[in-house]
């Protein structure tokens, strides 16, 4: 699985899907003031946790292949 053998960091996170961190705070409607950097924190932590429940799930669908 190349490019897949780890899972993306919050960064690679928000640049795939905002390009960039302001763009990330507004489309959840959130400025950049620390307690609505603290809530963007919040949302990256439940996409981060998601993003690494899918790449495990891909590797062991990719291990699971390897031995058919």
């Amino acid at each position: 699985m190349p490019g897949d053998d780890k899972p993306l960091s919050r960064n690679q996170i928000i640049k795939q899907g905002w390009g960039d961190r302001v763009n990330f705070q507004l489309s959840y409607g959130l400025k950049m003031t620390p307690d609505d950097i603290d809530e963007g924190n919040r949302i990256l932590d439940v996409l981060e946790q998601n993003e690494r429940e899918e790449w495990e799930e891909r590797r062991r669908e990719a291990q699971a292949a390897k031995r058919r």
